[in-house]
């Protein structure tokens, strides 16, 4: 237990943007032996570096400027399996803010050192590390070889030869056993620690072994209890959050998110799934600066995804309209930047930037940008032209996007090309009502054009006509309150003009209740009013 560190021959990595502290800490290692040193100056380098390489050691700096963090570097040093569990991972920080570090030791390095250290410091940390990894590296040999129960015999070994290691051991031996859903086996592993001690890992260890062995209460119970010493333990809340959804209480588990992103934001798995729950609650303000926050966070993160940013702009486009307010304005803004920094980001992807062009064309029909939204859907026809085998969903956005920037002929004509596809029932009921949205929009194009040809016999005087025009034009359930009240007010002229006609007046009346009420900030209130009071003149007139 007392050996001294040894470092030659070990490959080794510092990652740190100050060339003086890579100067030092590369001094500091050679002092204690270590005679194969690469260096990076940030985490693009460093990720590169450990692509190619099977590094022994890494120490990477939490705050490296621009670009990937230490964080981000381990996460995707773990997610790439390119860092092996006989190496070490040791983060390097001067940041004493609670949501970086929260940050850094969720993605549990092996060892972390704070800023400023010296090198007596920096020996007896690695000498623990150094220890540790010693006695565990026939165990973590055999997870490297993906032989998870012989690491779980071979641990089980370590733990009875080295019982003072109770601790460490145990805690891998409950992942693996999880692992395996040994859950019996990670129970005890889990209980050893806790008859000695009460922490808190080993606490919650078990109540995730409770949840998967179908005794949610029991996982509850644990975790309250848990965060009753520790409420800062943030994979307490994500689990309540987990439980929670699957008793389909949705609020609440939002609210367990949330104090998890409160205490650790700066995870992008868990700001997108704060994110996708609050939209399904209809929480579109935390929505948005979750899905706002998992764009940022993920913009070096290997969990970087098309789908965050096209999430981002849909809860934006619930706060949108055609308002031209200043809000407005500003999410607009926001919205699109997000887009162009996606088809950037993914401008060798076709299925990407086809997903794009659709949310834009979309985010400026909401906005009422009429052109732009034609000009966005005619690039996303342009891209779907070059992808080899569009799917059925991507045809039908287009068809969509087609429909709602007025371009008949083209939704036509991808309406016909997906009536020859076997689609399913579901893509095949959003055609069926495609197809109805694009009759419905020439049904009431149809009623304009005629109450266009009544308002000119009308300006001409030519009563009969006008009133022909407007009852063909009212005869579809599409015309607007406008062609309802051109229609009564051609059939008032005439029986003021000529004589009261009760089948003209009954027709007054029944477009009057057609029209129902007009809000009175609503422009038509006063002529509604106006032409109401003088229906009730004619009727009384007419002795009805």
């Amino acid at each position: 237990m007392n050996s001294a560190v040894n470092l030659q021959d070990l490959k080794i990595l510092i990652v740190d943007d100050l060339v003086e502290a890579r100067s030092a800490l590369k001094s500091m290692l050679g002092m204690l032996g270590a005679n194969q040193l690469d260096t990076a100056t940030d985490g693009r380098e460093a990720m590169e570096l450990i692509l190619e390489n099977d590094y022994d050691m890494v120490f990477a700096d939490y705050n490296l400027g621009k670009g990937k963090d230490g964080q981000q570097i381990l996460e995707e040093a773990r997610y790439s399996n390119r860092l092996k569990a006989t190496a070490s991972f040791i983060m390097v920080t001067g940041e004493n803010a609670v949501d970086r570090v929260m940050g850094a030791l969720e993605y549990d390095p092996d060892a972390y050192v704070t800023k400023p250290f010296t090198l007596s410091i920096l020996r007896e940390r690695l000498n623990r590390l150094w220890v540790l990894k010693s006695i565990l590296h026939p165990v973590n040999q055999a997870i490297d070889l993906d032989e998870i129960d012989w690491a779980i015999e071979l641990a089980t070994q370590v733990l009875e030869d080295n019982p003072r290691l109770l601790l460490p051991i145990s805690r891998i031996l409950g992942k693996l056993c999880m692992r395996q859903e040994r859950y019996e086996d990670a129970m005890q592993a889990y209980g050893q620690v806790l008859d000695s001690r009460g922490a808190s890992w080993a606490r919650l260890g078990q109540a995730v072994c409770f949840y998967f062995m179908g005794d949610k209460e029991k996982a509850v119970q644990l975790i309250h209890e848990t965060l009753v010493d520790h409420p800062m333990y943030v994979q307490c809340h994500d689990w309540l959050a987990k439980i929670l959804m699957d008793e389909g209480k949705m609020e609440e588990a939002q609210k367990e998110l949330q104090t998890a992103v409160n205490i650790s934001p700066r995870a992008v798995l868990r700001q997108m799934e704060l994110g996708k729950l609050a939209l399904e609650n209809g929480d579109v303000d935390v929505a948005r600066d979750a899905f706002e926050q998992a764009m940022r966070l993920g913009r070096y993160s290997c969990y970087k995804s098309s789908s965050t940013y096209i999430q981002f702009v849909q809860a934006a486009q619930l706060n949108l309209d055609d308002s031209n307010s200043r809000d407005s304005r500003t999410l607009c803004s926001k919205a699109l930047r997000a887009l162009d920094e996606m088809k950037q980001e993914y401008s060798g992807q076709l299925n990407v930037i086809f997903d794009a062009n659709i949310a834009e064309t979309n985010t400026f029909k909401i906005t009422a940008n009429e052109d732009r939204a034609r000009s966005s859907a005619d690039k996303a026809e342009g891209v779907l032209a070059r992808i080899k085998e569009p799917t059925g969903e991507q045809q039908l956005q287009l068809t969509a996007a087609f429909v709602d920037t007025g371009q008949k002929e083209k939704a036509q004509g991808m309406m016909e090309t997906l009536r020859d596809k076997n689609l399913q029932s579901d893509l095949l009921a959003r055609l069926d009502s495609l197809e109805s949205k694009l009759s419905n929009m020439n049904m009431r194009e149809f009623s304009a054009a005629l109450n266009e040809e009544g308002v000119g016999h009308y300006e001409k005087g030519e009563l009969n006509e006008a009133i022909k025009a407007f009852d063909k034009a009212t005869r579809y359930e599409e015309a607007g309150i406008s062609v309802l009240l051109n229609a009564i007010q051609a059939k008032i002229s005439y029986m003021e003009r000529e004589e009261i006609d009760v089948i003209q007046l009954k027709d007054c009346y029944k477009l009057l209740r057609r029209i129902g009420s007009i809000g009175r900030l609503d422009e038509r209130h006063e002529r509604f009013v106006r032409l109401k009071t003088t229906c009730e003149r004619l009727r009384r007139s007419a002795g009805l």
